[in-house]
């Protein structure tokens, strides 16, 4: 019989995960921590419900990856200029020393995925992908 679809991605993004995860702890990063950090080096800064909604996420969860994040000394808050009540989040050298070696990681682990695809089928496969992302979500990956 043959796999179904959906099981076929959730199996690859297990595999994926489980490759990942022992690095994550030995670069000292917990879940949700890099791709805040991925964030961060896009943005520069942001509010924490910009966060929130980048990631589809509870505003409790991510204050508690921020706090988290914050006590290793990857990111730091400070008062917003202009919105009152508001913190700003902002990475820090540690973090940006963090995110380098993550995406170190990530880049080794997406070149043993992706071994003998051509580069013509990687970017039909992440367009296939990002298309996905959008029919399940609305909105777009960039």
């Amino acid at each position: 019989m043959k796999t179904p679809f959906y099981l076929l991605v959730y199996k690859t993004f297990h595999a994926q995960k489980n490759r990942i995860r022992p690095g994550m702890g030995t670069l000292g990063l917990s879940t949700g921590q890099p791709k805040v950090l991925s964030y961060l080096m896009r943005h520069e800064s942001c509010l924490q419900k910009e966060l929130a909604e980048a990631f589809d996420i509870r505003p409790a969860t991510i204050s508690h990856i921020l706090s988290n994040m914050e006590e290793k000394g990857l990111i730091y808050r400070q008062a917003s200029p202009g919105h009152r009540r508001a913190i700003s989040i902002s990475i820090t050298p540690r973090g940006r020393e963090a995110h380098a070696q993550w995406q170190t990681l990530c880049h080794a682990v997406e070149k043993d995925a992706l071994a003998g695809f051509s580069p013509q089928e990687q970017e039909a496969f992440s367009s296939y992908l990002c298309r996905m992302y959008h029919n399940l979500t609305g909105n777009t990956i960039d």
